[in-house]
């Protein structure tokens, strides 16, 4: 049984265009016959955000809706996933750009994206100046290539060092280094 795809979506005051968007998921999945698992996170929004997400939660059961008090990003969204619905791999939107309905099949299918050609670059001029277009150029290829989806996986967070069980608190430690003193902060034991 194959296990389903887990898209997370961390949305903020998307009211107008979130309905249009969920919608526009559940036909993909119902056109690629793969089994989708769509995550919204509501990211502190003001608007009508998380009652529109969860009206078309109860519509389409792979439809799950998280949300978040305040505004705090995609790596909160992305734990709030993980920990609430146990997945470990997902396809996550970088929650800024509009969602891109084509760019997510592409990367599901594992199908590379088309890229377009690299435009000839002039590198006629001195040595500093002759670096200045193609670097240009390279810039700007890589921002029309990179997408608003990746394939992320979430490992479970390491506990802070001082929250490990076994590791002494302060106060055990100093116990020998310190005289026992009263409440007053007079030493206690013998001294006049």
């Amino acid at each position: 049984m194959n296990q389903p795809v887990t898209i997370v979506l961390p949305v903020h005051n998307a009211e107008r265009t979130l309905r249009c968007s969920l919608l526009g998921l559940m036909e993909l999945a119902e056109t690629t016959g793969r089994r989708l698992q769509v995550a919204v996170v509501d990211d502190g929004s003001t608007d009508a955000t998380y009652e529109v997400a969860c009206e078309l939660a109860s519509e389409f059961p792979q439809l799950h809706v998280l949300r978040q008090p305040y505004q705090r990003g995609l790596g909160s969204a992305l734990e709030q996933v993980r920990s609430r619905l146990g997945v470990t791999d997902v396809v996550a939107h970088n929650g800024v750009g509009e969602i891109d309905h084509q760019e997510l099949l592409a990367i599901i299918s594992g199908a590379p994206q088309a890229r377009p050609a690299a435009a000839a670059v002039d590198n006629r001029g001195t040595r500093r100046t002759a670096a200045l277009p193609a670097l240009s150029a390279r810039i700007a290829e890589s921002q029309r290539a990179g997408g608003a989806f990746r394939w992320l996986r979430i490992d479970e967070p390491a506990a802070p060092r001082r929250m490990r069980p076994g590791t002494p608190v302060l106060g055990a430690a100093l116990d020998g280094l310190m005289p026992a003193m009263n409440s007053f902060g007079i030493p206690s034991a013998g001294r006049k």
